[in-house]
This record gives structure tokens, C-alpha cells and sequence, in this order.
């Protein structure tokens, strides 16, 4: 027995973990295994991600070799935003419950959304301070498709000849209307496009996530409403992984999902998070993605359309930092015309990035993935 003494005349005692049946003891063996495998995957097998000195080195490299290129901005300020771009009109429905009315929603009104040709959210209830768009469908993650799809709908009643794009995200992302209205200006109205952060897994030309947002144009709202929705049993029209349900009806209809994935191979869209995409991913999140991501200034293309994961504090921070501060003759170059493609999106052949042997990736590995459809 072992004993543990607080103070005097007292003794917790507790058996010896050692002192068991023999059945006790190959448990106690397995167990250590496990934790052995657990202890290898995270500390030696994946040490390229815990190497902090190795990580700040390449920021340092990233911001001296980015200081010459700083050099050739000083002129004048220009833009090279297109005129096409400029007089794209989108609409923006952000998804939102009335207890984030207040908070995030109101956040979102103030700071981004100003910058949309039209901002609605959509609610179950009206809102005396906000535009809101009802749809009658409950409240709650079960409901998600169910809302999304009702939407649609809509949208497609209402809005259908008085916008080019529809931008669909939740309360708590922040985009950067600007390179958005670049990124979608190099597409053709008259293709059917559905573009933003592509998941790799359950369909075979994946999904986008609907969090960090995803844009459809005007022909393809009409076709997930007349060649989807109104064909009985086509697509899921209830339950609660919108995305998926919705990318799956694309799927089912021909609408090909196009790159968000700029010239330099970086992401635009981030449906995990700032922090996430530039330190580097956790391992059931990096199992979703399209294609194998870098960790550090390489994460993200400098034309990022979009954050996810914004509270609404670091939502008005963000939106002083890009659009209430200034450096002094910086400006954009002509080639930053060309950073996005009007490509399709593709999965990468090669896997994504090794990832961390935790209880979560298990979690998503058994019973998250599916095979492709």
C-alpha cells in the first residue's frame, strides 16, 4: 500500500496499480503501448510541427526577402481594381439566430457588410435593427440544410434579376469585399460557379465550406433551384451538414466547384481561422482539406478573401487595421491583376500534410470520413 500524508493523524491511502490480476495487467500493458504509439506520431514522427525556432525562422526569411519587393511600392496610390469588379453586384446572406442579433450580427452590419451590394440576414424572426430575411425553419444546428436551402429559394424568387452573385457565410467570418469582387470578376456569368474553400472527402469533387463562405453566381442559383430543390428527391433538403448537403447538390447537377487557390499555390479562403492556417492546423481539420497547406506566411495568399471564426471584437480590429491605417506609398502592382484563375478546382494527388495521432483526427478519421459517392 502507499500512503500519502496531508497532515498529521491523516492518511489517503490508495492500492498499488502494480498489486492486480493478471487481466489487470495486460490492460495496464496496452495502455502504455498506446501511449507509446501516441507519444512517437507527436513528438518524433511529426516534429517538424513543434519546431518553433524553425517556424520563426522562415516568418524572419518571409519578412527580409519581402522587404525589397516593399522597395518597388513607393508611388503613388493607384488602383488595379477592374471596372468589372466594381460594378459586380452581391448580394451577401449571412447566417445568423436572433440571440447574435446584438453581438455578432450587429458586427457584422458595421464593418464588412457595408461593403456588399446588399446585405440580408437571415433569421426565423424580424430584427427592427438589422435587415433581415425570414425563413420559417427552426432554430439550431439540425436544421442547418433546411434553413440554407428555404433560403435559396428565396433568393431565387426575390433577388434572382438583381444580383450577379449571392455570397452565403455564417455571422462570424470577415471578407474582404474588395478581393473577393476581384477573385469573382474573372469569371463568365453565363457558366454556372460555385467557388470557395474546397474539402476534399465524402463527394468527389468535395465540398465548400460553408462557414468561411462560398459564392454561387445567378446561373447557378437557378440551376440548384430548378434542376435541384424542385426535382422530388434529388437533393437533401433537411439536416444539418449544410455544406456538405449543398456541394453534394451541385455535385448532382454539373456545377463544378472553381479554385480559390491563388498564382503562388496560397489559400484565400479560411474556414479554421487566422491563427489556424498560419501556425498550422489541427489534425482532423487538415484531414478535410483539398491539398497539402504551409504553415507561416506561405499559408495564406495576400489577397485573402476570407476569416473565419471572427469575434466581433477582432471583427472591428480587422477592419481598422486593413481599412483605417495606412503605409506610407505602398500600392498594388499590375501583376496582382493576375494572382487569381478562372480554374476549375481540383484535388490534389498528393496527401495532405501529415498530421497529429490525436484523439480528435481518430474521431473525424472513424467516423467523419466516408468514401467518395
Amino acid at each position: 500500500m502507499f500512503g500519502l500524508f496531508c497532515r498529521p493523524g491523516l492518511m489517503i491511502q490508495f492500492k498499488s496499480p502494480f498489486r492486480t490480476s493478471s487481466r489487470s495487467t495486460v490492460y495496464w500493458i496496452v495502455a502504455v503501448s498506446f501511449l507509446v504509439v501516441i507519444m512517437y506520431y507527436c513528438v518524433f514522427k511529426h516534429k517538424d510541427n513543434t519546431k518553433e525556432l524553425g517556424f520563426l525562422e522562415n516568418v524572419k526569411n518571409f519578412l527580409l526577402k519581402t522587404k525589397q519587393r516593399d522597395k518597388q511600392y513607393l508611388a503613388n496610390e493607384k488602383s488595379y481594381l477592374e471596372e468589372k469588379a466594381k460594378n459586380l453586384k452581391i448580394l451577401c446572406y449571412a447566417m445568423t439566430i436572433m440571440a447574435n442579433i446584438k453581438t455578432k450580427a450587429v458586427a457584422v452590419n458595421n464593418t464588412w457588410g457595408t461593403r456588399c451590394t446588399k446585405l440580408v440576414f437571415i433569421t426565423p424572426e424580424p430584427s427592427s435593427s438589422l435587415h433581415t430575411l425570414q425563413v420559417d425553419v427552426q432554430e439550431g444546428r439540425s436544421h442547418l440544410t433546411d434553413k440554407t436551402v428555404k433560403t435559396l429559394k428565396v433568393l431565387y424568387r426575390t433577388y434572382k434579376n438583381d444580383f450577379d452573385w449571392f455570397y452565403k457565410c455564417d455571422d462570424d467570418v470577415f471578407i474582404v469585399m474588395e478581393n473577393l469582387r476581384h477573385l469573382l470578376a474573372k469569371h463568365e456569368s453565363r457558366v454556372p460557379v460555385y467557388i470557395g474553400h474546397q474539402f476534399r472527402v465524402r463527394t468527389k469533387q468535395g465540398y465548400l465550406s460553408g462557414g468561411a463562405g462560398y459564392a454561387i453566381n445567378r446561373r447557378a442559383l437557378e440551376m440548384i433551384n430548378a434542376e435541384g430543390f424542385d426535382v422530388p428527391g434529388r437533393c437533401d433538403v433537411s439536416g444539418k451538414d449544410e455544406d456538405l448537403d449543398i456541394g453534394r447538390c451541385f455535385a448532382k447537377i454539373g456545377v463544378k466547384i472553381y479554385s480559390t487557390v491563388d498564382t503562388q499555390g496560397r489559400q484565400s479562403f479560411h474556414p479554421f481561422g487566422f491563427q489556424r492556417a498560419f501556425y498550422g492546423h489541427e489534425g482532423g481539420e487538415v484531414y478535410y482539406v483539398s491539398r497539402p497547406y504551409e504553415m507561416g506566411p506561405g499559408c495564406c495568399s495576400e489577397f485573402t478573401v476570407s476569416y473565419h471564426y471572427v469575434t466581433p471584437e477582432e471583427m472591428y480590429l480587422i477592419e481598422f487595421l486593413l481599412y483605417h491605417t495606412q503605409i506610407y506609398g505602398r500600392h498594388s502592382t499590375a501583376k496582382d491583376k493576375e494572382i487569381f484563375t478562372d480554374k476549375e478546382a481540383v484535388i490534389a494527388d498528393k496527401a495532405p500534410n501529415e498530421v497529429l495521432l490525436t484523439p480528435r483526427y481518430i474521431w473525424h478519421y472513424l467516423y467523419r470520413y466516408s468514401v467518395f459517392e
